[in-house]
């Protein structure tokens, strides 16, 4: 089908890509014009995430003013907080136009170890050049999620199924090339590209977390602005007529995957870049973390809606609850069920909501 056949039916479904539902670009205008700024605002899913980020923020303040109104304490607080939600968001950003186009991938945990562990053998076992090294651990990345896309689209697994198994595969990679352990980046400036940090007024900000906003900025634009993220829209949203518009969904959903693994391997490296090592078990656990993350934002589990603002919020959602727990003491075990809890209510509450 050509351009011009389908650009009714673009024009129509478009307002998808705002991630919301299909209704007519007209019906929506109407029923706009006579909202209000504020009402419009609240109808947003990010406003409600961005507020309860602030709830549970100020939560610190009521539990344990003394260290939230202490700014060498707060500023190092923040630091940690940052540092640890930017890989979440780096991966969350493939794993959104995953979801949003009807997928999973559970394998990201383990290729994000691959992919910080393959970068520091490279630099130390092969004398690669900083840039040569990850030109290579993005291309393992790209073969990763292309084998996850092609067995998928085209031997009918479910992702579930597919990525489960690659998670395995990946992480026994993982352990093999880390005999000793853990593999460490040798001391090369480049490297401070992707790990270094800068300091304002006493607080450290990780270089990871601007790579974090950069690619949620581009990537959010491609999302919401361009032709192929309209087609992971319409995808997921329902793919028989998707395919029957021409959008080639097989293609839109190995992009996705390929994009996915990317980032996830891209994370790792970033990662290993600032902590200067990294253990075969590093990233267990995060792909729960950071669909939890996607999820809390907005992105439907089914498909077809959801903003790359969003999954930015609900990482700094899930970042901040393990820093509340631990200011109050809590142990270990009770971080990780309060954690799980919270993560099950937050995704029970968007099924509920969008019945």
């Amino acid at each position: 089908m050509s351009d011009a056949d389908d650009a009714p039916e673009t024009a129509d479904r478009a307002v998808a890509t705002d991630g919301g539902t299909a209704e007519s670009g007209d019906t929506r205008a109407v029923s706009r014009s006579g909202d209000t700024l504020l009402e419009r605002l609240s109808s947003r899913r990010e406003v409600g995430v961005f507020f309860g980020f602030l709830v549970l923020f100020g939560l610190i303040a009521v539990t344990r003013p003394d260290v939230f109104f202490n700014w060498g304490s707060m500023s190092g607080i923040t630091s940690r907080l940052f540092r640890s939600v930017a890989p979440y968001i780096i991966i969350g950003i493939g794993m959104t136009y995953l979801i949003i186009g009807g997928e999973f991938d559970l394998s990201v945990g383990s290729m994000y170890a691959v992919g910080g562990i393959t970068f520091a053998m490279l630099l130390n076992d092969f004398n690669l050049t900083v840039l040569a090294a990850l030109a290579a651990v993005l291309v393992v990345g790209a073969v990763v999620g292309l084998t996850n896309g092609v067995i998928v689209t085209k031997a009918g697994v479910p992702s579930l199924i597919t990525t489960i198994g690659m998670m395995s595969v990946l992480r026994g990679i993982a352990y093999y090339f880390t005999p000793a352990g853990s593999r460490q980046t040798p001391d090369l400036g480049l490297i401070d590209i992707f790990g270094g940090s800068i300091t304002v007024a006493g607080l450290e900000i990780q270089n990871q977390i601007f790579w974090a906003i950069g690619l949620t900025v581009v990537f959010g634009f491609l999302l919401q602005k361009t032709r192929f993220g309209y087609h992971v829209y319409a995808t997921g949203d329902d793919q028989a007529a998707a395919d029957m518009a021409g959008i080639d969904t097989d293609r839109v959903k190995i992009v996705n995957f390929v994009l996915t693994a990317v980032l996830a391997s891209f994370a790792g490296v970033v990662a290993i870049s600032y902590f200067g090592s990294m253990f075969g078990s590093a990233g267990i656990g995060f792909e729960l973390l950071v669909i939890a993350a996607v999820v809390i934002g907005g992105t439907n589990l089914f498909g077809g809606e959801g903003t790359l603002l969003g999954m930015f919020l609900g990482s700094l959602v899930i970042g901040v609850i393990p820093v509340l727990l631990v200011l109050n003491g809590m142990p270990v075990e009770l971080q990780e069920f309060l954690t799980g809890v919270v993560i099950i209510v937050a995704v029970l509450l968007d099924i509920l909501i969008r019945r």
